[in-house]
């Protein structure tokens, strides 16, 4: 299996950079498309004796159940495909007594992956591609929208 990625021009994050380095090619990642939960479902239905719908409910079912457990504080296994948890941080403050909700950053959502994805992301090779550039539609260059002169 590969993973596709094409090249891209960006600025050298690096401390210290030497004169000819300020800027570098750097490997970037494009879905080639997207697999769509209907999609998925059906593809669960063929491979078991349940039905999509009856596969939908239950994914529907299992994101609602899992929203509830995090919002709990609960840590949530979903078996082979790995655990989600909801992580919360803060900004910091001199004392306790200084401390307040209001420091509280937005929560995160951790994903750790079950061995299965694991296994695939240390197995998997990136092949190089090239970026194929738009041509503009034809009809003289102009859009829809009306000129304002």
């Amino acid at each position: 299996m590969a993973v596709k990625y094409h090249l891209v021009l960006r600025k050298n994050m690096s401390k210290n950079v030497e004169a000819g380095k300020e800027k570098l090619y750097y490997a970037q990642t494009r879905a080639t498309r997207t697999c769509s939960f209907e999609e998925l479902c059906e593809l669960i239905a063929e491979s078991s004796t349940a039905s999509s719908g009856d596969v939908k409910l239950v994914l529907d079912r299992m994101n609602l159940f899992a929203a509830k457990a995090l919002g709990r504080g609960e840590m949530v296994q979903f078996g082979e495909l790995g655990n989600f948890q909801l992580l919360l941080g803060s900004k910091g403050s001199v004392t306790e007594d200084d401390f307040s909700s209001t420091l509280l950053k937005k929560p995160r959502l951790r994903f750790r992956p079950g061995s299965l994805l694991r296994n695939m992301t240390q197995t998997v090779k990136g092949e190089r591609t090239t970026l194929t550039p738009t041509t503009p539609p034809a009809g003289g260059g102009e859009d829809d929208r009306p000129v304002i002169e």
